[in-house]
């Protein structure tokens, strides 16, 4: 039916201008953006409805409430429009008057709200600044002073960790040469156990001598004491003076002999307590320590050339003195100096001659490696000696 509403699944509402099977025309009261062609409407049984005023009743009018049928509007109604056109006019004026008013106003205020409020913040600002600034200079001192307190114990940090690597370096050497001292107390402990066997050996033979001259001693008194009573008259001072020197000679053989067993006895106590593992005489383990200390000074001094060969290798390609590395070089043939000093100490006839060629090669080594920093050692020790040799001479000149 011409003039119904219809419904799209879009919920637009239009007003059917003819109703057909295939073919519908509807003037949309809606939004066309989600409409295309051929899409369904659903009839909603209602008729479209426009209200007009009464002036238009009785007339002809299109879908947009306009007359189409050519006639005019009465006069009567006229006079009445025009008061109502000049009335909302007039409020409306009014109405524009006074909210451009309104916002003037409101403008005004909130330019005198917003000067204000700028002005207030820049005087606090202004007023405040040397107060910000003396406050940030003194953070950045307290900054400055506890990266300072920070460095500082970062040095002594450092500082411990080098102090405490030097202790454990001479820990491990300690140790090191304590492991050497066991070791060689271990071997004269050996030996002393050795020598005690030996002379508990001594000892056992000499008991074993004793009791034999006991027994000795024993039968020769029953013989003499037979002799006696079975011999003459006239024989028995001979008798008696033979039997007595006999008995006096085998006495004196006995006492002799625990005499040297009691002295052999107390030596052994008294060496046990006072001395204990060193009872061991020199001729035993003189030539283990003689082999000891050799061994220790050949493989000293050949380390000491082997260094000093690669750290002259290291200097000449580096072009530098290399001052840590000279210094290191002088401790390791210092060392290996002291040893061959504790070898030549311990023996007598000092036939350690390749141990001697190989400290004089180290010592030559050394000199021509050391010759770029002399100077450097010589303005630092040359103050030094010159204070010592005028304090000499003033003490000399005083005496």
């Amino acid at each position: 039916m011409a003039g119904e509403l219809v419904e799209f699944e879009e919920g637009t509402i239009g007003i059917a201008l003819n109703l057909e099977s295939n073919n519908v025309g509807v003037v949309l009261m809606g939004d066309d953006l989600m409409i295309q062609e051929g899409s369904s409407v659903k009839v909603t049984g209602r008729i479209a409805k426009i209200p007009v005023s009464e002036a238009y009743l009785g007339r002809v009018i299109n879908a947009l409430a306009k007359p189409i049928d050519g006639r005019v509007v009465g006069l009567a109604t006229k006079p009445l429009s025009l008061v109502k056109v000049s009335c909302v006019f007039g409020a409306w004026s009014i109405s524009i008057v006074i909210q451009t008013w309104t916002e003037l106003l409101r403008a005004a205020i909130h330019l005198h709200i917003i000067i204000f409020w700028k002005l207030a913040i820049w005087t606090i600002f202004i007023f405040t600044l040397p107060m910000r600034a003396i406050t940030a200079l003194q953070r950045e001192r307290q900054l400055e002073l506890q990266l300072h307190g920070v460095r500082t114990e970062l040095e002594s940090v450092l500082w411990d960790r080098k102090e405490l690597e030097e202790q454990l370096h001479m820990a491990i050497r300690k140790h090191k040469m304590m492991q050497m001292m066991l070791e060689e107390l271990e071997g004269e402990h050996d030996e002393a156990i050795v020598r005690i066997q030996l002379l508990e050996g001594e000892v056992q033979d000499l008991k074993d001598e004793n009791q034999r001259l006991k027994e000795v001693r024993g039968k020769t008194l029953w013989s003499c004491r037979d002799k006696c009573d079975t011999g003459s008259s006239h024989d028995t001072k001979d008798t008696n003076k033979l039997g007595m020197s006999g008995y006096n000679r085998n006495i004196d053989r006995v006492m002799v002999h625990e005499d040297i067993w009691e002295e052999t006895r107390d030596i052994v106590k008294e060496g046990l307590k006072s001395y204990g593992p060193h009872i061991i005489a020199q001729d035993l383990n003189s030539s283990n320590i003689l082999a000891r200390r050799r061994e220790l000074a050949l493989s000293r001094s050949l380390f000491s050339a082997i260094l000093s060969l690669v750290v002259g290798m290291i200097v000449w390609e580096a072009e530098d003195p290399c001052v840590p590395l000279v210094i290191a070089l002088f401790t390791v043939v210092t060392m290996s100096l002291m040893s061959v000093i504790q070898f030549f100490a311990t023996i007598n006839n000092k036939p350690a001659s390749d141990a001697v060629a190989l400290l004089s090669f180290n010592w030559f080594i050394l000199g021509t490696l050391a010759y770029p920093s002399l100077p450097r050692a010589a303005r630092v020790l040359a103050p030094l000696a010159s204070s010592v040799v005028e304090r000499t001479l003033v003490w000399l000149s005083l005496l």
